[in-house]
């Protein structure tokens, strides 16, 4: 089993202040051809799973027949990471389903429109994500996961977040301590949430999911900032051995590497006995904001 990682563009349907394609030359864009050789020479490759990554990919009209030709060569999983705003319309979520999209990786920023649509930056982007949750809930037959961005904007709706994830009766959820991103020279930190300020809401928010029987899982979050019951669902570098990324501006055969050079251990984590298995946090916060909040369990 190996996954292909796959970006089409960094164009989008909102506007996060934090996004975290921003730092991805936005004028690079990969054709509908380009793409289908990709997934094609990746397939040869041995991979059989395929993720179209953000920007919004239901926004390439495309995107169906890219899903349809990489079922015809084998692969078993079509995924797509989208903000699920056109997901709302049902003609065109049957339309991705029949062409083999099976699995909707669907990013939620708060359990209320007065917060999500600030942190999209679009108003009614709530309830269209919340519309589209709802039609991906009504098929049980489809693989889901709703991610939510950890930022210092949304920590007093993550635990809310969370109950509404279970409401819409869906069944996973995975909280992402966001990574700070570079444009034009500056950092965008402001929507920013600091891990000792993000830590109890996240560990709130994890044991709200196990009391629901969600499945939860966590990522870019260190492990000494989670309950035990929940650090073995944080992600790991092992996680990225077979993952095959093909960016609009680099390309990795495997993301195992990679994975350890934007996530690396502080100099105190050589002391701490879950360091070979934590997920660290991004290199980028640790230059911006020190590494005092990782802490080693001994």
């Amino acid at each position: 089993m190996a996954r292909l990682m796959l970006r089409l563009t960094t164009r989008c349907n909102s506007a996060c202040a934090h996004c975290t394609v921003a730092d991805v030359p936005a004028g690079e864009v990969r054709t509908a051809q380009q793409a289908l050789a990709e997934i094609v020479e990746a397939r040869r490759r041995g991979c059989d799973e395929l993720v179209i990554m953000r920007g919004e990919p239901t926004l390439r009209p495309e995107l169906a027949k890219l899903a349809s030709a990489a079922r015809r060569i084998g692969y078993r999983l079509v995924q797509i990471q989208t903000n699920g705003r056109l997901l709302c319309y049902p003609d065109y979520l049957e339309r991705l389903v029949r062409a083999g999209v099976d699995f909707y990786e669907v990013s939620l920023f708060g359990a209320t429109a007065a917060t999500h649509d600030a942190i999209s930056a679009d108003e009614g982007a709530f309830e269209q994500t919340l519309a589209g949750l709802r039609l991906l809930a009504a098929r049980p037959q489809l693989g889901h996961l709703v991610t939510v961005a950890v930022l210092a904007a949304n920590l007093h709706e993550l635990t809310a977040m969370v109950e509404l994830v279970a409401a819409l009766g869906l069944a996973r959820v995975q909280l992402n301590f966001t990574r700070p991103v570079r444009v034009d020279g500056e950092w965008r930190t402001d929507l920013l949430a600091k891990l000792d300020d993000a830590g109890p809401a996240i560990r709130a928010a994890l044991r709200r999911a196990r009391a629901l029987g969600l499945a939860s899982s966590t990522e870019a979050v260190p492990l000494c900032q989670l309950d035990p019951e929940d650090r073995p669902a944080a992600e790991t570098a092992r996680d990225f051995v077979d993952v095959r990324v093909v960016d609009l501006h680099r390309r990795h055969a495997s993301f195992a590497t990679h994975h350890r050079q934007v996530r690396p251990h502080a100099p105190q984590c050589g002391d701490c006995r879950l360091a070979q298995l934590c997920p660290t946090t991004w290199a980028a916060y640790q230059e911006l904001f020190g590494t005092s909040e990782l802490r080693p369990v001994r």
